[in-house]
């Protein structure tokens, strides 16, 4: 199971990075600057802070626990 654990990560990983893209492309279709305040590259930031960074851990950890074996 402790081989696994890596690629489970990386694997999950990627998953993230794809939905962050995904999640963007769904973002951008449904903004309307007219009727939000919000500039459209905060929205990426939010979508980032909940994607993009636990996506940047899991990698990490993926790779220390690789190194460690």
């Amino acid at each position: 199971m402790k081989k696994k654990v890596p690629m489970i990560c990386n694997i999950v990983s990627v998953v993230l990075v794809i939905a962050f893209i995904v999640k963007n492309v769904v973002d951008y279709s449904k903004y309307t600057s007219t009727l939000n305040s919000a500039p459209f590259y905060v929205w990426i930031l939010a979508n980032a802070l909940y994607l993009i960074i636990p996506a940047i851990i899991l990698f990490a950890v993926g790779a220390i626990i690789k190194k460690n074996q």
